[in-house]
């Protein structure tokens, strides 16, 4: 069970879909979007996911929008404001840092028109790598939608509350759709004798070239079948001294801020390894000895990307002092801006 599995809003949605509430309620509200697809899928087979994509949106009558400048941001408003769509109007202001995408009920419309819904996808700057996961992202809302939206618009933001992350739950799973995605995973991890990331390249290129990356990556490592972490790495400051910088209190003494340090960032653990001993925790700091640091830090591989390595989680120590066990790992790094995210797997 996860976290989100206790969640009163998806709780509330799960009850309203008519799916168990009470037991997997993540897992039953990403079922029953997988029978949706399956039956619109009889009598419509597709090839690619970009066959699905436009499927899936012509059943639930979803358009999309996307915007690169300003000017197509502008062009968009006129665009929907002369179709009578007053509402079209706040995108101006909706769309800010924050926002990814608008989706937005037209109400100038009769029952059979294919564009009752309009996302509008912000691709501006680095919202742009997000691009192909936010469409599916604002399908998965649709997927769960009951009744009308609210509003009409709902605006998919960074600030992630449960039904967000919901949403890029299902996004994972419907926009890397396993009868689609799985064969490719399969022949390419078979050719390069794992999961590395020459293959995530190979499988992004083959699959949908327009996902990003990271986006790949992630739908590889849940779906690989031998043990692995995704993990990433960063300068970061324990819970307790974020809660200090943050806190409104007035200190009567000056105290120096605290330095961050190379810390675990985030770690998706995939099914196989949560079998085994294989574990890193979030928020743990990166010990000087590890392979990860001397990467991160350049005094191994200073001019690479990228680095393969062999340690052993014995020198990855919890601030009680204990370890993490005496268990062999093998690390795949590469460097993402100004983070490194890490494959990490038994050796």
């Amino acid at each position: 069970m996860s976290k989100l599995d206790s969640e009163g809003e998806i709780l509330k949605l799960a009850a309203g879909l008519k799916v168990d509430w009470q037991q997997n309620a993540v897992q039953n509200i990403i079922a029953l979007c997988h029978e949706k697809i399956s039956k619109w899928l009889k009598g419509n087979p597709v090839k690619s996911i970009a066959e699905l994509e436009a499927l899936v949106c012509k059943k639930v009558k979803l358009v999309f929008e996307e915007i690169r400048n300003d000017e197509d941001l502008a062009r968009v408003i006129r665009k929907y404001l002369a179709l009578g769509e007053p509402i079209f109007a706040t995108l101006k202001n909706d769309l800010d840092e924050k926002t990814f995408a608008a989706l937005i009920e037209r109400r100038k419309i009769d029952g059979s028109s294919p564009d009752r819904y309009v996302a509008v996808i912000d691709c501006r700057g680095s919202k742009g790598a997000r691009r192909f996961f936010t469409r599916w992202h604002e399908i998965a809302h649709l997927l769960t939608l009951q009744g009308q939206l609210e509003l009409p618009l709902h605006r998919s933001t960074s600030d992630r509350s449960p039904t967000e992350r919901l949403m890029d739950v299902i996004a994972g799973q419907i926009g890397f759709y396993d009868p689609l995605f799985q064969p490719i995973l399969s022949e390419e991890t078979a050719k390069a004798g794992g999961l590395t990331f020459a293959a995530v390249e190979r499988i992004r290129e083959s699959f949908c070239p327009e996902a990003s990356f990271r986006a790949t990556l992630n739908a590889c490592v849940s779906r690989f079948d031998s043990p692995m972490l995704l993990t990433e790495f960063g300068l970061g400051l324990k819970k307790e001294e974020e809660k200090l910088i943050h806190s409104s209190q007035i200190s009567l003494f000056s105290v120096a801020a605290p330095e961050p340090k190379l810390r675990v960032l985030s770690v998706i653990c995939n099914a196989a390894a949560k079998q085994t001993h294989l574990s890193i925790h979030r928020n743990m700091q990166v010990p000087a000895g590890s392979l990860l640091h001397r990467f991160y830090f350049g005094n191994d591989h200073p001019a690479n990307d990228e680095f393969q390595g062999v340690e052993n989680l014995n020198i990855w120590r919890h601030s009680d002092g204990s370890c993490l066990g005496h268990v062999n790992i093998c690390i795949q790094g590469r460097r993402i801006e100004q983070t490194v995210v890490a494959l990490i797997s038994p050796a």
